[in-house]
């Protein structure tokens, strides 16, 4: 009877399957390059003042415009590449491709990626307003757009960055 316990103990453990064991380092590459990228984008959208030599630095949204893209899509990845796994029932069997847009809808891809982006929106929102009374005492002059951006860039970024790590996981075999 203890055997048995231990048994499914152990293959419970072993479904798991940690958050931190898919992080690789080709998975912080890819996540490095997505924020520079559109951080750098969006520094030019949300910054255009500092860039022309206007206006002074917002360092917190510099900051977090990189940042959070980062965190964004290295979750995504492993959440991804963890629903690919745990829904493997032989490791060596590679199943056949279904459409992208499939799989974007199904594996639980669509709530993880709201939930990423409620997360990582609200964090990101909550910083803006709070550095926006800070620095004018008024929410009044908080702009619109970049609320939004904190949470639909976040929703995006982490459908698609599951889609493909699921995909990349399941149907082509590769592991990181």
């Amino acid at each position: 009877m203890t055997t048995t316990s231990n048994l499914e103990s152990n293959n419970e453990q072993s479904r798991e399957l940690r958050w931190l064991q898919f992080v690789n380092r080709p998975m912080l590459a890819r996540s490095a390059a997505v924020a520079v990228v559109l951080g750098s984008v969006l520094t030019f959208i949300n910054q255009r003042g500092w860039i022309a030599g206007s206006e002074s630095l917002q360092l917190l949204p510099f900051i977090l415009v990189y940042l959070i893209p980062f965190a964004v899509v290295l979750v995504a990845q492993v959440a991804g590449i963890r629903q690919a796994h745990l829904e493997a029932t032989d490791p060596d069997e590679i199943p056949s491709p279904i459409r992208v847009i499939d799989t974007m809808t199904s594996h639980g891809i669509p709530a993880r990626a709201v939930l990423i982006g409620l997360v990582f929106g609200s964090l990101n929102a909550a910083l803006s307003v709070a550095v926006e009374f800070l620095h004018s005492g008024d929410l009044a002059a908080l702009e619109v757009a970049p609320l939004g951006q904190a949470y639909v860039l976040p929703l995006v970024f982490g459908l698609l960055s599951q889609t493909i790590s699921y995909r990349r996981a399941r149907y082509y075999g590769v592991r990181n």
